[in-house]
Parts: structure tokens; C-alpha cells; sequence
């Protein structure tokens, strides 16, 4: 019982003649006959009284009538919603973030992408690289902005910008006036760490392994604001990424000597099947100039 048969059906009901449904279908009376005589043996009853060429519907078909109508009518109803999301001009855009790039990087994003195409709609979710790519994997987001995938992983990325990774100190710190840190320089000072789960602390540890020390921990969080506001509230230093618009109760950030980035791109998984609005918003991201500074040297994911 397929829905063109029950369009037919109920076209039928309406005309109550074979030939007049045929034209207005566009289909000949021969497949049109063939369909409803599928659909009578299929529920084992005959749904018009056949009074020459005219079909009457009898009760059977006057049931039927009346589920069919509801059916094709919510069917209809369902296809009208879905293509209202997949159109590339009033879709639904399902973009996740990481929680660094939440106050510079997604509303830009935003704003461009609204500007030449204002009916379109986002629905935003924030989250760790982890987290991101599990729901991009998984079909709960449609796209991404994050590092880098690990290899393997299948989806694709296309790098927008790059944040360079700085010594974060109190204001007040001895070292805040130093204008070329090294992590050397605080290799004595107690540090404000990102948690053990994120990418960012394992790249951290590592490059404080190649600057020959281990750091002393003194606190912990999965979170760029708190680890900031610790700092900034002189109970260590850190390594942060520097924000793009620094606000006034922020650390002193000194760009890491040698110099130390993290890419920042899109992330999403490659067709067959993204919607028209998807498609569309990953090749305007795509296809504009990357922002952002040099491949220095890349770092991993918070």
C-alpha cells in the first residue's frame, strides 16, 4: 500500500471515473486499473461499487477514504517540513564549537553566514573535541569548529583560523613584563592546568617535556574560564590560547617563544547525503580565505 496508490485512491474517490483520474494523474487507465485492483486484493475487499464506468465507494472504500486522506495529508505535511529544513536558504544548520571559540569565533561565523543568507537557522551545542566529533560521528551535529581530527576518523576539516599559545601570568607578576617567555622562565611557578581528558593538556605536557621540566599542578579544570580566572587571580600560571579580544580583568598573556599555534577549522563528514543548507554552508566556509596566523607549530585540541 504505497502513498502513490493511496493519491490514486483518493483521486478515484473524487472523479469516480477511471479515465478522469488517469488524466489528471498522468498515468494510463491500464497501470491506474492495476493499482487499485493490488490495493483491493491487498485488504481482500472491493472499495467502489463498479456501475458502468462510474465507481461508487462503498463503505469499504469510504473507511479507507477517510485513514487515506489523514495519511498522505501528514505524509505531505512531513515532506513540506523536511525540505523547510534541508533548504540551503531557511534550513536547520546543526553546528557544534568548542567552548574556547564560543565568544569570537562562532558568532563571526554567524553573522557572515546570516548576512547573504538571513533565512537560514542554526542550532548551536558546545563541547569538547571529543564530545564534537562523537556527535558529528554519531549524526547529532552537522558540522563542527574544532582542531583537527585524528587520523582515520573519516570527516573532513578545513582549517579557518589559528589561535597562538601563550604563558598566561597574574597582572602582577615579576615575569608579566618580560616580553619573550619561555616555559624555562616559569618552570618554577605552580600552573593552572587544563584537565587530564582534554588534547590541549597532553600537548602542554609535552611541550613543557621538551622545555625539560615537569610542571607542578596546582590546579586543574576542563574549563577555559576557570582556568583563566585562576590565573588572572594569581594562583599560577598556565599556557592559553590568546583570546582575540582580551577583556580587562583577564592574565597578562606572553606569546610562547618559539612560537606555538593551534589550528581552528571545520569539521564535517564528507556526502552522500548532507542537506542542501549543509552543503551550502560548508562550501562558503570552505571556499573564503582562511584566517588566522602561519602553520607555526600545531598543537591539539581543548
Amino acid at each position: 500500500m504505497d502513498v502513490q496508490t493511496l493519491r490514486w485512491f483518493l483521486s478515484l474517490c473524487d472523479t469516480e471515473n477511471m479515465r478522469d483520474t488517469a488524466a489528471l494523474e498522468g498515468v494510463n487507465q491500464s497501470t491506474l486499473s492495476r493499482a487499485l485492483a493490488r490495493l483491493e486484493a491487498d485488504l481482500g475487499v472491493e472499495l467502489f461499487h463498479r456501475r458502468g464506468r462510474r465507481l461508487a465507494v462503498n463503505r469499504f472504500g469510504a473507511l479507507l477514504r477517510e485513514h487515506a486522506a489523514r495519511a498522505v495529508a501528514d505524509l505531505d505535511d512531513a515532506r513540506r517540513r523536511v525540505d523547510a529544513l534541508a533548504n540551503p536558504d531557511t534550513g536547520l544548520i546543526r553546528l557544534g564549537f568548542l567552548h574556547s571559540v564560543g565568544r569570537w569565533l562562532v558568532p563571526q561565523i554567524l553573522r557572515d553566514y546570516r548576512a547573504v543568507t538571513p533565512g537560514i537557522r542554526f542550532e548551536l551545542r558546545q563541547g569538547f573535541a571529543r564530545e564534537l566529533l562523537a556527535w558529528l560521528h554519531d549524526g547529532d551535529i552537522d558540522a563542527a569548529l574544532v582542531t583537527p581530527p585524528p587520523p582515520g576518523s573519516g570527516a573532513r576539516w578545513h582549517r579557518l583560523r589559528e589561535q597562538r599559545l601563550c604563558i598566561a601570568l597574574p597582572a602582577d607578576h615579576p615575569l608579566a613584563a618580560v616580553p619573550a617567555l619561555t616555559l624555562r622562565d616559569v618552570r618554577a611557578e605552580p600552573f593552572v592546568a587544563f584537565s587530564p581528558t582534554t588534547d590541549l593538556r597532553r600537548a602542554i605536557d609535552a611541550l613543557c617535556q621538551e622545555a625539560g621540566f615537569e610542571p607542578v599542578i596546582a590546579f586543574e579544570s576542563e574549563e577555559i574560564a576557570t582556568v583563566r580566572g585562576l590565573i588572572a587571580a594569581g594562583l599560577g600560571v598556565g599556557i592559553l590560547p590568546l583570546p582575540a579580544t582580551p577583556e580587562v580583568d583577564d592574565p597578562a598573556y606572553r606569546p610562547l617563544v618559539p612560537a606555538q599555534h593551534r589550528p581552528i577549522g571545520l569539521v564535517w563528514n564528507p556526502p552522500p547525503h548532507p542537506t542542501a543548507a549543509v552543503a551550502c554552508f560548508v562550501e562558503h566556509l570552505t571556499r573564503a580565505p582562511a584566517g588566522g596566523g602561519s602553520h607555526a607549530a600545531v598543537v591539539g585540541t581543548r
